[in-house]
């Protein structure tokens, strides 16, 4: 216990050894303990009481899976009884908060921890984990493999029971998109869809008087500060100057809700000293997205309170419907779909295309992982067992989709991307987040995310379904403020006002980025509207150190980290354009977990 980089507690329940940071933390009964991150809720309950809910809750998940219509949350749990020997790992339908499983050396490891779990158990590592973490587009493991061999991680909607340690029962939650509308646009379905959303939030803030909202000006925000009952005592929060537009747009909500507001702002965390980037992700193993380190590092914070942030699967705006979503399409169809109001179409799904669609899938991995990127490591892994290892974990996240039975081609998309980007990089923002905070996203819910996927993909394209709720009482008023996409013109004006304001606005940061890259000259305006400087964050005074810092010592390979040293250089020098660093903090975070992992573990 001494030697770890944890300060842990160790807890006995019956045959059970528990290594935790904080014991109350567990619901400790006769009959079993349990332990959740997130939230867990039973709408049968009044809205009071944490700990009875997650008692039913933990009763109900022992009794059957999928779980009922009357519990809902945001969670992944560990549940022991001590009597019957049997332990029940299992997480909501998308599994932002992981939960880890291990058999090895005649023994069960269960963590939320993956360092703890490494360090523990002795396990080794696995090099195609490792490459998936160190290369793109997600810079994250696929289905339920990690960095450990043998070890693996819950798939989204997973329940697992484990008895005398052997797996006993596996089942899964498959009930999104199982009752979807028509596609008649005049449907009332967004007043039922508003009253189970602000049901939704107020459950999820039992027993707590004060709440932080995560608040970017963008629209999932607004729902989540629209939907916070009035007699909570609420904290708007944002990273970023006071100058910046998205700030002032922020900061604009939250005077409209009658909010407190904080922004705080300092770029240097964008690449942080390397003793900040270790505290982070010994808490979270989950930096990735520095913005948020802005805050954390920069608020005032006497007593863990709950922060709410907006939808990651970004599902009510059908953002991840591939067909119909991007910036192309938008903009040669704009007037077909949205002055015109013409019905999306789409494509009845069958076998056929399902494989179709997992064989261009598979492909665009593919040509992700070329010899050129994963011999970059330092790793005696074959191209073979690498190729077949991603195709096996693609084959995880397919099975989870085909059990779904979509009935649209399109929505294989969709549920693709929440099953991984969603799931991991943009979930990691609600993981880094709860270093400070209880950090909660209400839309990603299990009874939110399964009414959502239920209104028809026609209704929710184009913010279709958005607009609707935004012209309810109590949204109204937040409609009034512009978005940063469109400046300028207010939210609740016509898409064919703020549409031209968009691609104005566009096309000029589009020429002025160019022209500073051009140029070379960090003085000249890079945006139309001031925003967070990329150009300006890469000329940190520390960053060759820092860099050479996060990789020493260096365990991906000496052609990983010159690849990535020579991106960071070229950026700084505006070779190329330096918007986000998302490649070289992944790459950072997963070296050092290993050193951690290394300086720990156990000796044999």
């Amino acid at each position: 216990m001494a030697n770890l980089p944890f300060d842990l507690e160790n807890k006995t329940f019956g045959k059970f050894q528990c290594l935790i940071e904080n014991s109350s933390e567990i619901i400790n009964h006769d009959d079993f303990f349990c332990f959740t991150e997130g939230y867990m809720r039973d709408f049968n309950l009044p809205p009071e009481n944490i700990s009875k809910h997650i008692f039913s809750c933990a009763n109900q998940i022992i009794k059957d899976w999928p779980l009922p219509n009357c519990i809902t949350g945001s969670f992944s749990a560990i549940i022991g009884q001590s009597e019957k020997n049997e332990v029940i790992i299992c997480n909501d339908l998308i599994g932002v908060y992981p939960v880890y499983y291990l058999f090895i050396d005649d023994e069960v490891y269960i963590s939320n921890s993956l360092i703890l779990m490494a360090i523990i158990s002795n396990c080794d590592f696995d090099d195609v984990g490792i490459i998936q973490r160190g290369i793109g587009p997600e810079y994250s493991n696929f289905g339920s493999r990690t960095i450990l061999k043998g070890c693996k991680r819950l798939l989204p909607g997973e329940y697992i029971k484990i008895k005398d340690k052997k797996i006993v029962a596996r089942k899964f939650d498959n009930s999104l998109y199982q009752n979807i509308s028509t596609s008649n646009k005049s449907q009332d379905l967004h007043h039922d869809y508003w009253i189970q959303y602000q049901k939704e939030v107020e459950y999820a803030l039992i027993d707590f008087d004060e709440v932080n909202i995560a608040l970017s000006g963008g629209l999932d925000s607004r729902l989540l500060l629209g939907a916070i009952p009035n007699f909570k005592k609420t904290k708007c929060l944002t990273y970023g100057e006071d100058d910046y537009y998205e700030t002032k747009v922020a900061k604009k909500l939250a005077g409209k809700a009658k909010s407190s507001f904080e922004n705080h702002s300092q770029i240097d965390l964008y690449f942080p000293p390397p003793e900040i980037l270790k505290n982070y992700h010994l808490k979270t193993e989950a930096v990735l997205v520095c913005s948020w380190l802005e805050i954390l590092e920069n608020i005032q914070i006497k007593t863990r309170k709950p922060i709410l942030l907006g939808d990651m699967t970004e599902a009510l705006s059908g953002r991840n419907i591939k067909a119909y979503s991007g910036r192309n399409f938008r903009q040669k169809n704009f007037f077909k779909y949205h002055f015109f109001g013409s019905d999306y179409l789409f494509e009845n799904a069958n076998k056929v295309n399902f494989q179709d669609w997992k064989r261009r899938t598979t492909a665009h991995y593919d040509r992700w992982y070329t010899d050129k990127r994963t011999g970059k490591f330092q790793l005696s892994l074959k191209k073979e067992q690498f190729i077949n290892g991603i195709h096996h974990d693609l084959n995880e996240i397919f099975s989870r989709i085909e059990s779904h039975n979509l009935p649209y081609t399109e929505l294989y998309d969709e549920l693709f991307m929440w099953y991984t980007h969603s799931r991991i990089p943009m979930g990691k923002q609600i993981l880094l987040c709860n270093s400070d905070f209880f950090s909660y996203c209400p839309p990603m819910s299990i009874q939110l995310l399964r009414r959502t996927s239920n209104i028809h993909p026609n209704l929710r394209l184009g913010n279709r379904f958005l607009n609707k709720l935004f012209k309810l009482k109590g949204l109204k008023n937040l409609n009034t403020i512009p978005t940063s996409q469109a400046p300028i013109i207010p939210q609740n004006f016509p898409r064919l006002l703020k549409m031209p304001v968009w691609g104005i606005r566009s096309k000029i940061d589009h020429y002025l980025i160019k022209r500073l890259v051009r140029s070379k000259d960090l003085n000249k305006r890079y945006r139309l509207f001031k925003s967070l400087n990329w150009p300006l964050i890469y000329q940190h005074p520390e960053l060759e150190n820092y860099l050479n810092s996060y990789f020493h010592p260096n365990h991906l390979g000496k052609g990983q980290f010159e690849h990535i040293k020579e991106r960071t250089m070229q950026r700084k020098e505006l070779v190329q354009w330096p918007f986000g660093n998302t490649e070289i903090i992944a790459n950072a975070s997963l070296n050092l977990e290993i050193e951690t992992i290394e300086k720990y573990r156990f000796p044999n």
